[in-house]
This record gives structure tokens, C-alpha cells and sequence, in this order.
């Protein structure tokens, strides 16, 4: 009695089957009704199929994929600049690069050196401080833009805190300071702009502390100059005012702090005398 299993037969079928043959191969062509006509390869089988190639015509084809391509580049790019606006980068960095920072002297390039070993080691901390004008936010964005993280002004820190002390409020103190003390980055601009009272030195304290014993990297940038060059002997402006004991010692250590002394870069003059200092 033959077998009837319908497993054997289908492979039995597979076993005897044999592919069809060429019978006929030649160029011929084609009309797109867009670019006219173009070339087109046969090749006909003894079982009455034809295989053609291309199946459509070759530059509506490079156009469809020129167009996806310029789709997925625009979908990056709006993935991308999402990220930065989450990021809290301003849009005038967004389409800035190390290679666009061009340092005209010694602390300059210190400071451009010190974001690009953190950028490659993920780690340390940095003090860049000095007028305004002399790149230190587009540093910190960057940097921001090449580790992820968060680009805050101490004002912006301390509103967004205020802000959690509502009733209506989605977010408290202590889980906003926990995120930025998280962060893989957090660069905290203008330090020096805001009045350090209790409440805020406790934040800025915690924040420090935090991202210090958890090896994060971090970097504080400030219109600020250092007390020993205070020509007043002392002023709001020195830097050491800004940190209780805790936060210098944390700050000293593996860090890089860098002060420019300079005319703002946005001005038409762009010299100056310059001071770096790395501890």
C-alpha cells in the first residue's frame, strides 16, 4: 500500500523537483511615464515565467530612496535636536561642534582640553570662570551634547525648585535635586548670579556632594574671578564665596579649574590677558 503521509509526499515532491529552464535571454525596454524610456533585462523559462529587471524604473527608484534617506536624516535630526531641547541646551549651540570653539589663548584651550578629556573619559569635575563672552556655556553645551545630561543656570535650579514647594506641583525638592545630582552630565551656568542664601547653598551643596561620591562627572561655569586675584581684597564675585568648606574640599579634588580673563568674544575687540589655574 503506498504512503500516504502528506509529509513524505511533500518531500517527495521536493526531492523530484526541478527548476525551470532558461529558453530565452535578451534587453529590451521599458516607458515611466515621469522619465521616458529605459533599459530592461529578460529572461523567459520553459514553464512560461518571465523574470524582468529592473521592475521599475531605475531613477524613480533612486529618487524613493534618496527621499526615505532624507526622511530617517530629518527624523534624526528632530530625535536629536529633541534631545538637546530636553537637555535645556540653548538653540544656538544646536548645530555647534568642538571644532567650532577656536581657543585664542592658554586658559581657552585649557578649558576646551579639560571638556574634551571628560567628554572621552566620562568623568571629573570642572571650574571654568571668568567675563562674560569667552565660551564657557558652549563649552557646557558640548559637553552636554556629547555625554547627555543637563545644561541648568543656578536661576533656572533654583525657580524650578520654588516652583515644586506648590500644592499643585508634579515634582518635589528632593526628587529634582536626586535627578540632577543623577544625571549622566550637569553643567550649572552662571554660578555667581544668584544670592546664595541657606536654601540654595543646601541645594547646590547636595547636588555636589552627590555627584562627587557617585563619580559624576560635572562641570560649574560663572562670572567669577578667584579671591587672591580680587582687586577689591574681597567681593560678592569671588569664587570662594559661592562654596561652604565641604564643596571647595570636594571641588579640589580631581578636578580642573580654569579661569579666563578676557574681553567678550562677542565684542568687536577679542584680546586680553588670560590666568589658568588647575588643581
Amino acid at each position: 500500500m503506498a504512503d500516504e503521509n502528506p509529509i513524505n509526499k511533500l518531500f517527495d515532491n521536493m526531492m523530484s523537483y526541478e527548476p525551470p529552464k532558461i529558453v530565452k535571454e535578451y534587453d529590451d525596454t521599458s516607458e515611466c511615464l515621469t522619465h521616458g524610456k529605459y533599459v530592461i533585462h529578460v529572461i523567459e523559462y520553459d514553464n512560461g515565467d518571465k523574470k524582468i529587471t529592473p521592475t521599475h524604473c531605475p531613477i524613480c527608484e533612486e529618487e524613493r530612496k534618496a527621499e526615505e534617506r532624507e526622511r530617517t536624516r530629518e527624523r534624526y535630526r528632530q530625535e536629536r535636536l529633541a534631545d538637546y531641547k530636553a537637555s535645556n541646551i540653548s538653540p544656538e549651540y544646536f548645530d555647534k561642534e568642538f571644532s567650532d570653539y577656536i581657543p585664542t589663548t592658554k586658559a581657552q584651550k585649557a578649558a576646551l582640553d579639560a571638556v574634551q578629556e571628560m567628554v572621552d573619559t566620562q568623568k571629573g569635575k570642572i571650574v571654568i570662570i571668568g567675563s562674560n563672552g569667552v565660551g564657557k556655556t558652549m563649552l557646557g553645551s558640548l559637553a552636554v551634547k556629547a555625554m547627555g545630561g543637563y545644561i541648568y543656570t543656578m536661576y533656572e535650579i533654583a525657580t524650578r525648585i520654588r516652583q515644586s514647594y506648590s500644592a499643585n506641583s508634579k515634582e518635589t525638592e528632593l526628587e529634582i535635586v536626586n535627578e540632577l545630582a543623577n544625571a549622566p552630565l550637569l553643567v550649572i551656568d552662571e554660578v555667581g548670579r544668584l544670592k546664595m542664601s541657606e536654601a540654595v547653598q543646601d541645594w547646590f551643596s547636595f547636588i555636589i556632594d552627590k555627584r562627587h561620591t557617585r563619580n559624576k562627572p560635572l562641570i560649574l561655569l560663572g562670572n567669577l574671578h578667584f579671591s587672591k586675584f580680587c582687586k577689591q581684597g574681597g567681593c560678592p564675585k569671588c569664587f570662594e564665596k559661592y562654596f561652604d568648606c565641604d564643596g571647595i574640599s570636594r571641588l579640589r579634588q580631581n578636578s580642573k579649574i580654569i579661569e579666563i580673563v578676557s574681553n567678550d568674544k562677542r565684542s568687536e575687540e577679542n584680546k586680553g590677558s588670560f590666568i589658568t589655574d588647575e588643581r
